[in-house]
């Protein structure tokens, strides 16, 4: 099990954890008042804060619901991989 601490963001969620199986197929994403298998993401968009460098990131559902999370470079990309598969990587590191 992993942990990530972020930044408070209003909207957003300031810490997740991810708990992984044998697979990132079978990690779940969660905090506080959440929690969301990453099977159950169907895709994820974000925004970078030109003013602060963070991403801010949403974890889509087919149910209409989405996830928040404010996040750095590294953390989009372990989100991405997640959500995604080992080869997806955001390569903007400005």
């Amino acid at each position: 099990m992993g942990v990530i601490v972020m930044s408070e963001g209003k909207g957003y969620y300031s810490t997740f954890q991810v708990s992984v199986g044998s697979a990132y197929k079978h990690a779940v994403i969660h905090g506080g008042s959440y929690s969301i298998p990453t099977k159950n993401v169907d895709f994820v968009t974000w925004k970078k804060n030109i003013e602060t460098g963070e991403y801010w990131a949403k974890l889509h559902t087919s149910s209409g619901k989405e996830v928040r999370l404010k996040v750095n470079y590294d953390e989009l990309n372990r989100l991405l991989q997640y959500c995604g598969n080992d080869e997806v990587k955001y390569g903007e590191e400005l």
